[in-house]
């Protein structure tokens, strides 16, 4: 009778016991971005976080940690509880900070579990109406004078700013680099003649563009943009094989267990398979597109090297 007590009492604790995944989530959630209220980051965080919530049954609360081009809060939540009720909206300036800063406060892969990718975005190249009738027309101006032509961008060592140096190493061009606080006060520059042309994302542009202001030259994502499918890319005209995608996600600090992990990311998946939550990312100029994490880790490890030789070949001063 002992021995069958002794026996039973593991067993009976055993099945008394929940696995984690089992109690996940059992309270309120966040995600953490890293940048200003308002924003685009912080945006697609709010537009996620309804439909995790929606999904999951507990409230998804949205926390701006801006500063440092995202750095701060990739910081604070390298340093939180791997247990899935802290995330992070990362974007591609997580491979960037990689690549340009000699020091950070984390590892900006190994810190990290990474859940899936939200959307994907391509830059456009826009100038002043009328200033250039094709972007092979402005590489061939560029060229012929030497420092004569400047792009404005939103901040040294932005994604922006990177590609603008890629597209000179590419196509041979010495490019004058001006950086302004973020795409607004860029675009900005450009109606006002401070700047020939700046590279920045759809929704930055598109106003200007739709009212006739601001030509868009062409794209850079290697196949031209859905949404813009009457723009070249830089690939078929200038730089063959050029190709910058940037991108949101979805990650939480190093060490999730694996069925916590599952959780997230199916909801993740179902958020972006409902129609409103596309339409939304879509209105701010992203393809909503998810991924494995495995297939977003592997993206963030191919950027960071792309823009560590980008960094060295330009001559871009690491910090």
């Amino acid at each position: 009778m002992i021995k069958t007590i002794l026996v039973a009492l593991p067993l009976t604790l055993a099945l008394a016991a929940p696995s984690f995944a089992q109690e996940f989530p059992d309270r309120a959630m966040r995600i953490v971005h890293g940048f200003g209220a308002g924003g685009n980051a912080d945006v697609v965080s709010r537009i996620m976080a309804e439909a995790i919530s929606a999904d999951l049954g507990e409230p998804v609360v949205v926390e701006s940690r801006p500063g440092a081009g995202g750095t701060v809060a990739s910081g604070y939540v390298a340093g939180e509880a791997a247990d899935g009720y802290t995330m992070q909206l990362l974007v591609g300036g997580h491979a960037v900070a990689a690549a340009l800063y000699n020091q950070l406060p984390y590892d900006s892969v190994n810190d990290f579990t990474f859940l899936s990718t939200v959307g994907q975005f391509p830059f456009f190249v826009a100038a002043r109406a009328g200033e250039y009738d094709s972007i092979n027309a402005l590489i061939e101006a560029a060229l012929a004078d030497p420092g004569g032509i400047v792009i404005g961008h939103s901040g040294v060592g932005s994604t922006q700013h990177l590609t603008g140096e890629l597209l000179g190493l590419q196509t041979g061009v010495e490019f004058i680099h001006v950086p302004y606080q973020g795409g607004a006060a860029a675009s900005t520059a450009l109606m006002g003649g401070e700047v020939d042309l700046i590279i920045d994302a759809g929704t930055v542009i598109r106003g200007q563009a739709d009212a006739g202001v601001f030509d868009v030259l062409a794209v850079t994502s290697g196949t031209r943009w859905p949404d813009a499918p009457d723009v070249p890319t830089l690939a078929e005209t200038v730089a063959p094989g050029f190709d910058v995608i940037s991108w949101t996600a979805l990650g939480t600090p190093a060490g999730l267990p694996d069925d916590v992990a599952a959780i997230l990311s199916e909801s993740i998946s179902g958020a972006l398979a409902q129609p409103a939550v596309q339409e939304s990312i879509s209105a701010l100029g992203a393809n909503p597109t998810g991924s494995t994490g495995a297939e977003l880790q592997a993206l963030i490890e191919r950027q960071i090297g792309v823009w560590t030789e980008v960094i060295a070949a330009a001559g871009v001063e690491k910090r």
